[in-house]
């Protein structure tokens, strides 16, 4: 008789926690978002080119007044940097090395300083340094390109010309 009082006892027990909802379960839900990350970076310099002409070997050839403006096109914060070609590439007859210590080039060399950033310095031939720092997106800032010649020359030399690289990177 007790055993059937047991499972009488079981039985309503059974029947209660059916009808109870359970509360110690933790629950999850989630919220998908999504978006379209925007910033650019957009560098433009004007002028494309510039011609110094005749340059006497030891002395200086420059821009001046800001004749060159670098543009920040873009929608975030721009630093620059700024390289060049190791050696130029002549129109006939000789090419010159870059002294990228800068002063003083030696025979058949040339140096080329920028000015007027916020850090002005003779170019390399790689991205290693800063030229300017935090240009605002939709601002510009203006500066000159200095050309310094070698304190001899070897040769006649024809023209030469070098190009000159801006990168942009996120501030």
């Amino acid at each position: 008789m007790q055993i059937k009082k047991i499972y009488g006892i079981l039985v309503i027990v059974m029947i209660l926690a059916g009808f109870t909802p359970l509360v110690l379960a933790a629950t999850e839900d989630t919220v998908i978002i999504t978006f379209d990350p925007e910033g650019n970076i957009d560098i433009d310099i004007s002028y494309a080119s510039y011609n110094y002409s005749s340059v006497n070997a030891n002395s200086w050839k420059n821009t001046t007044g800001g004749y060159f403006t670098l543009y920040n096109n873009g929608s975030v914060p721009m630093d620059t940097q700024i390289k060049t070609n190791s050696t130029t590439d002549p129109v006939g007859s000789g090419e010159m090395s870059l002294n990228a210590s800068g002063i003083p080039p030696s025979t058949d060399e040339y140096a080329i300083y920028i000015e007027d950033l916020d850090f002005p310095g003779y170019l390399t031939t790689a991205y290693v340094v800063e030229f300017d720092q935090s240009l605002n997106p939709l601002d510009s800032k203006t500066f000159d390109i200095c050309l310094l010649l070698g304190t001899n020359l070897s040769a006649n030399f024809s023209w030469q010309t070098t190009t000159i690289y801006f990168q942009g990177s996120q501030s």
